[in-house]
């Protein structure tokens, strides 16, 4: 199985994300897409590589597996900090949640759950 599908994997549990959340995600239909991609069973074209690279926040050459990040937070676009608090954020509540998007003044967009700045 080729790097890519593991790491793939490994973010996906890094980050508590269940197969159903990075599905709506990566705009999969469903869960079974990513259970799929999982076991290597499809390819993915380079926008969607691009696209689990972003969620992921990690650089697409350290998701396919050619470079190798030097810490955990050096993989990714921002620094340990902001990881350890997007960390946060995702296992919290949602009541938290909503807190934080208020005093980050971003909001959530019922229909796709996409957060956008409104400030």
């Amino acid at each position: 199985m080729l790097k890519l599908y593991e790491n793939i994997k490994m973010y996906r549990k890094e980050l508590g994300l269940s197969q159903e959340e990075l599905a709506k995600m990566t705009g999969y239909s469903d869960r079974s897409a990513i259970a799929k991609i999982e076991a290597g069973v499809v390819d993915l074209s380079e926008s969607k590589i691009m696209i689990f690279a972003k969620v992921f926040g990690v650089k697409p050459s350290i998701l396919m597996g050619w470079d190798k990040p030097s810490t955990p937070a050096a993989s990714r676009d921002f620094s340990e900090e902001e990881y350890t608090i997007a960390k946060a954020y995702h296992n919290a509540d949602e009541v938290d949640k909503e807190m934080v998007r208020r005093i980050l003044k971003v909001e959530k967009k019922e229909d796709s759950g996409e957060v956008v700045s409104v400030g």
